[in-house]
């Protein structure tokens, strides 16, 4: 029970100082927390079981360091694979641990009270950083392992001194009990009891529910640094949003004359903060096309939103796209991002621009740009400010002033920022000619892309590009996991359908950029709050169409686009929604070509990498303990070999004693009396096994100087220690 006990105080220091390096490195740090710690601690046990095979060969107090060679080894061999160099690291630890806790002074001690330590760590980060709240099956796995120590502690420190310790494995009971126990999802509503405690209540629901954590999540909010390997469903809490607006259109139906419900759908993005630019852009193109008042609230609308902060731990500020106006409880927010990463509680104000994306009226307006036709005549900010409040009875002062509007303006001809193509292959490159072959504008290719990449498979059990680094912060990382999920593995989730598109989109001489956040479906029942889960975390494409401004797209085949989720408001000489849908549609677009024999060779090869250093560990591993055992025989022949006779009946006694021992299978145990060990001896050497007892005897408590070991004893204790050793032999035979 003690390696036990051990294994698993290995496992929490291991987990919460993997949680510290991953806070002080920031939410732009992605890391399979999971994999990482169950790897250390299964090399932790490896090298356990090393050192067990280690000490029944050798007895030296350096037995331990002898883990040190195949530690190296594997750590080489798993550095060189980019694949598998996470594990590499994962390696170092485990044997660095096992060493010290090999020669730790006062090792249980340790072990019964740093658990406490741990203890108190692990609820520091969970209240305050909200770390090891169900992300993954670590942080329940975590709170089980300190919850078993804890309790082990406890009861030594109250009741152990006086009564006796309780068996170590009653707590490890408790915590398989503790891995199967339900746990909510939602915070517990302290409601009847807060006119006694007030905000404590709620306090205590944030600190305290769900102590033990959820099954295994990775999805949720996160930065641009992922590189769409796996990833699991989660309903972790995020966020909570209040709206005074319905949470749905109200259309009539053609076909049926019924009234009927559209839900609004929002997208919320992280790290931008204000989008003025997009505001100047989008008051620009609709100067440009005459738009007047009531051919604007057909498309588009000022709207409201509150957003608090869950379980969510991040610096960035999360507001709906295309937000003019947002405020928190110090005043004005205009950056991105914070210094300090926000709790739980945190809330914002946002007031955006609400834009249906798929109204007919606008998607014709996008394919034929007035702007396109004639010089661009940019407004001043009169002119803007005039025409804000013509539109949606806003003042544009509140939103910004005269040089922020120049900024903006300013900031409309450096688009070219985001044509960026490194790393796009050829493959690549045809195959956007081929998509975009008949499209007339550059809204008509944007569609053409989207509607292609929505044959894909959506799928969260896949992996991201060729090399193990790429991620969506480069555009070399975009090309690289759209390159693979285009024509090799042909599956994938909005990581690889953006990445795609907005390469794409590049490629085919249209500005792209990638946004980051949530894409929230309101239901259909009116609530006072709206709870926004890790599952609804997304990343999406967004196009820069020209004389138009930031279109966003929706290629990921699992959700719905926009002219699904239309509003049906009309306007007047206003194209039929469906016979749009239809044009749109009936671009040819090329099949999805065929999955490339290289994915299966690759994994073929990942496979036949995997198996080699395997191999190669093992036969290390055994020629390690071969070369052990022929060195310790060696030494122990030389050692022997020039040994006093006094020298030699110790160690003949010493083996003959192991010998019968283990010929005893449990009869005979090592009371310290030499003639427990005659009477299990063989009959006929049981009187040459009592001379060799004596003449130890006699080295031991007589006087050697007058009564020394005689030949005939020395030769005697060979004979009998060469016996047994041949009687063993014969009977493993």
């Amino acid at each position: 029970m003690a390696e036990i006990k051990i294994h698993i105080f290995a496992f929490a220091i291991i987990a919460v100082c993997l949680e510290i390096f991953l806070l002080a490195k920031g939410d732009s740090y992605e890391f399979g927390k999971s994999s990482f710690v169950f790897a250390s601690i299964l090399f932790f046990f490896l090298f356990t079981v090393l050192e067990y095979i280690f000490n029944y060969l050798v007895e030296s107090k350096a037995v331990p360091l002898f883990s040190l060679l195949p530690s190296l080894l594997l750590y080489v061999l798993l550095k060189m694979n980019d694949k598998w160099s996470y594990l590499a690291v994962a390696v170092l630890i485990a044997v660095a641990l096992r060493i010290a806790f090999d020669y730790l002074p006062a090792r249980e001690t340790i072990i019964k009270y740093g658990c406490i330590i741990l203890d108190f760590a692990a609820i520091f980060f969970r209240v305050y950083w909200g770390s090891f709240w169900g992300d993954s099956i670590i942080d329940k796995l975590v709170f089980i392992a300190l919850t078993i120590l804890t309790l082990s502690t406890f009861q030594h420190v109250i009741w152990g001194r006086k009564k006796g310790d309780y068996p170590f494995y009653y707590f490890m009971m408790l915590g398989i009990m503790l891995i199967f126990l339900p746990t909510n999802h939602e915070p517990i509503d302290w409601s009847q009891v807060e006119g006694l405690f007030g905000n404590a209540a709620d306090a205590t629901a944030y600190y305290f529910d769900s102590v033990i954590g959820d099954k295994e999540y990775t999805v949720g909010y996160g930065s641009f640094k992922v590189g769409g390997g796996k990833v699991s469903h989660s309903n972790k809490l995020q966020l909570v949003l209040e709206s005074v607006e319905k949470p749905y259109f109200v259309y009539t139906d053609e076909e049926t004359d019924k009234k009927m419900k559209m839900r609004r759908t929002i997208y919320l993005a992280g790290a931008k903060g204000v989008d003025g630019q997009a505001l100047v852009e989008w008051l620009q193109f609709l100067y440009d096309n005459g738009v007047t008042k009531e051919e604007a609230a057909v498309f588009s609308q000022v709207s409201k939103l509150e957003i608090q902060y869950v379980y969510l731990k991040t610096a960035d500020e999360i507001a709906p796209a295309n937000a003019i106006f947002i405020s928190n409880q110090d005043g004005a927010v205009l950056d991105g991002r914070s210094d300090s990463k926000h709790k739980k509680g945190y809330k914002l104000k946002a007031k955006y621009l609400d834009i249906d994306y798929g109204s007919p009226k606008l998607i014709s307006l996008y394919r034929n740009p007035a702007g396109a036709l004639i010089d661009r005549d940019r407004m001043t900010y009169r002119q803007a400010s005039d025409y804000y409040l013509e539109l949606y009875n806003q003042s544009l002062s509140d939103v910004m002033d005269a040089e922020k509007y120049s900024e903006c303006v300013q900031g409309m001809d450096l688009m070219y920022l985001y044509g960026d193509t490194t790393g796009s292959s050829d493959r690549m490159k045809k195959l956007v000619e081929d998509i975009t072959a008949g499209a007339e504008n550059d809204y008509d290719k944007a569609k053409a892309i989207e509607n292609y990449l929505r044959q894909y498979t959506y799928s969260t059990t896949t992996v991201g590009g060729h090399k193990q680094n790429s991620d969506m912060t480069t555009a070399e990382g975009m090309a690289d996991i759209a390159d693979r999920f285009l024509f090799e593995t042909e599956k994938g989730y909005c990581v690889h359908y953006t990445s795609s598109m907005v390469m794409l989109l590049r490629l085919a001489g249209i500005p792209a950029r990638a946004e980051n956040g949530f894409r929230f479906s309101f239901p259909f029942e009116v609530q006072e709050k709206y709870v926004v889960e890790a599952n609804c975390a997304h990343v999406w494409p967004e196009a820069y169409i020209q004389n138009v401004g930031w279109v966003p797209f929706e290629p990921t085949s699992a959700y719905s686009t926009a002219a699904d989720y239309t509003w049906h408001r009309k306007g007047e000489k206003e194209p039929e929604a469906e016979v749009l849908k239809q044009e749109l549609e009936r671009q040819a677009v090329p099949d999805i070509p065929e999955v490339e024999e290289t994915q299966t060779e690759a994994y073929q090869a990942a496979s036949y990498q995997l198996f080699k250093i395997i191999g190669i560990v093992v036969l290390s591993i055994i020629a390690l303990i071969l070369l052990i055992i022929v060195i310790t025989n060696l030494v122990k022949g030389i050692v022997y070999k020039y040994a006093s006779p006094e020298q030699k009946i110790k160690i003949d006694v010493g083996l003959i004693k192991e010998s019968l021992l283990r010929q005893s299978q449990g009869k005979l145990s090592d009371r310290g009396l030499l003639s427990d060990y005659i009477a299990v001896a063989p009959k006929e050497i049981q009187d040459d096994v009592r001379r060799t007892f004596e003449a130890y005897y006699r080295i031991i408590y007589g006087d050697i100087s007058t009564h020394p070991i005689s030949q005939e004893e020395g030769i005697i204790a060979k004979e009998v220690r060469d016996s047994l050793r041949a009687r063993k032999r014969k009977d493993l035979s």
